[in-house]
């Protein structure tokens, strides 16, 4: 199993995250090698999230586990489990677009490898959030030890 850990307004995060400061390559296509190293294991790790209702900062345990789509090589099984709030859990499958500038529906703003052989991809997409139109950014951190998942409102 690998480690995993959960940040931010939602926040998903598995493993220790490290990024360096100095960016390789800078691109906005995500590709599908990026998620390779996500399938086959468990991750563990924490979903920090914003209770609204209360306004309080909320932490719970979280498990995912990837697999990639057998009839579809751009998509990828998303299997998020929490082991305190099994009510919560929830499976979505994430595509990325032929061309690699969508991912999961959002737009991809930026893909950069840091000098830590951490992958960062950005994302944004309009939604609603608290009843009120809203941008999400995403931002994705991968490596072969860690990975998160940062919403941003």
């Amino acid at each position: 199993m690998k480690a995993i850990k959960f940040v931010g307004l939602f926040l998903l995060v598995f493993g220790l995250i490290s990024t360096g400061v100095n960016a390789q390559t800078k691109t906005t296509q995500v590709q599908i090698k990026d998620l390779q190293n996500l399938a086959g294991a468990q991750w563990r790790g924490t979903l920090f999230y914003l209770d609204y209702g209360k306004n309080t900062k909320v932490s719970i345990p979280s498990n995912l586990t990837v697999t990639q789509s057998k009839d579809n090589k751009s998509s990828w099984v998303f299997e998020y489990q929490y082991p305190d709030e099994p009510k919560a859990n929830s499976k979505e499958t994430v595509t990325i677009s032929k061309d690699g500038k969508i991912f999961d529906g959002e737009t991809v703003i930026e893909r950069t490898s840091v000098a830590d052989k951490t992958l960062r991809i950005v994302t944004e997409k309009s939604g609603i959030d608290n009843s009120k139109k809203a941008l999400y950014r995403f931002t994705y951190l991968l490596s072969k030890t860690s990975f998160s998942i940062k919403k941003e409102v």
